[in-house]
């Protein structure tokens, strides 16, 4: 029994195997190629993913909103096995001097405190007093003043940040630094608007203008 094949049928089915064999073989490449392009665009393994924020039409609610974000950016590559290590907040300082600080600066490490608490992260808090004081204005258990501070215990981390102010805005750069060997473990940056509230929390009240001195003995 003799087989006969139809010479457009076997061009018809060739020519669709050199398409098929084509198909994969451009698959193949393009998929070379995309993994190239990955590698060189993404070198990282893993895939940063936006951190969804509500705005805030008021100066607070930015500042606020601001601190929720730093703390987002903080908790993106540490190890889980750090939020059980004591951590401490210090204020944020002036870039260039680094041993001045201001009220926007105090305020950003209370913030700081707040969103890092809510975390699960174990903060402990340095202006604790050994002794509560009990005075007639009030009870005060906070204190700046070293030999009324309670010894901290063993801390495993500190977060601290630097501002620097521009025509732009003010910018701020924020690190968590591990204690015992000083390596930078995590860091964020956020930019604030130059608007009234934090020239105010950055430059403190408005000084009230000299009073020229009325000299009596003449």
């Amino acid at each position: 029994m003799k087989l006969h094949l139809n010479p457009l049928v076997f061009l018809v089915r060739a020519a669709s195997t050199c398409a098929m064999f084509s198909a994969v073989f451009s698959l193949g490449a393009h998929a070379q190629t995309q993994a190239s392009l990955e590698k060189t665009v993404s070198p990282y393994p893993f895939r940063y993913e936006t951190i969804s924020l509500i705005p805030s039409t008021s100066s607070s609610g930015a500042l606020n909103i601001a601190s929720m974000f730093i703390a987002e950016q903080l908790e993106r590559n540490l190890s889980p096995e750090m939020r059980s290590r004591a951590l401490v907040v210090t204020d944020f300082v002036d870039l260039s001097t680094l041993n001045e600080t201001s009220q926007l600066g105090r305020l950003l490490a209370q913030n700081l405190m707040h969103e890092m608490q809510l975390r699960n992260w174990s903060v402990t808090d340095i202006t604790f007093r050994k002794n509560i004081l009990i005075e007639a204005s009030g009870e005060f258990s906070l204190s700046r003043d070293v030999k009324q501070l309670k010894p901290p215990a063993q801390t495993g981390s500190i977060i601290t940040g630097t501002y620097v102010n521009t025509a732009e805005g003010l910018i701020l750069n924020v690190r968590m630094i591990q204690v015992t060997s000083g390596a930078v473990v995590s860091t964020a940056q956020v930019k604030l608007p130059q608007d009234r509230l934090i020239s105010h929390l950055l430059n403190g009240p408005p000084r009230p203008p000299a009073m020229p001195v009325l000299n009596l003995a003449n």
